[in-house]
């Protein structure tokens, strides 16, 4: 398998997925180190959600609350379309790299479905594991890959399913130049 065309499906899903979740894709790369990673720039989050990253403000019955949870349900879903598009070309689900997305946003998930209230959600909440050998803490995703699957990856799925000329129009582009704008993102939007 072409490592490079793995990725650059993985970076298309996550354009696509993000552009119909709402988040303006800025630019895509692939190949940006010796490893076989890629990167969808997206507008950096709004006030309130960085908010709750770092003081956890608000509560689930403050107003902000309900549009914080909204944008962390639309970013997971955004991150989890990079896996399921890389698993329609490749066979499989990227579990490392899907990981290593949804680190990206692990507290502010934690800050929204780890308080008491009914939108508690353990399982979308990572575990803090302590290891004595290590003398560290170590963070344990796991928990919260399988639950954002189990909730929204045959949703991500049909939407992709839906958009699978614009995913393969930038994942083909995006394999052969290495990068992207957001502007030629949407250009090859063939429903525009």
């Amino acid at each position: 398998m072409d490592q490079d065309l793995a990725s650059a499906a993985h970076v298309a899903g996550h354009a696509v997925t993000g552009e119909l979740m709402g988040f303006e894709c800025q630019g895509l790369t692939i190949r940006w180190t010796s490893q076989e990673l890629g990167v969808c720039r997206w507008p950096q989050m709004p006030g309130h959600v960085f908010e709750q990253l770092q003081f956890q403000r608000f509560g689930p019955n403050d107003p902000e609350f309900g549009e914080i949870k909204d944008w962390v349900i639309r970013r997971i879903k955004s991150y989890l379309g990079g896996s399921v598009a890389e698993a329609e070309l490749t066979g499989f689900i990227n579990l490392p790299w899907l990981t290593t997305d949804l680190n990206m946003i692990s507290v502010i998930t934690r800050n929204v479905f780890g308080q008491p209230g009914p939108d508690f959600d353990e399982l979308l909440t990572s575990e803090i594991i302590y290891d004595i050998d290590l003398g560290l803490e170590i963070e344990d995703l796991s928990r919260v890959v399988d639950r954002a699957r189990e909730l929204w990856e045959e949703e991500i799925q049909q939407l992709l399913a839906g958009r699978h000329e614009w995913l393969h129009l930038i994942t083909n582009t995006l394999h052969q130049r290495k990068s992207l704008s957001g502007d030629e993102v949407r250009s090859l939007r063939p429903d525009l």
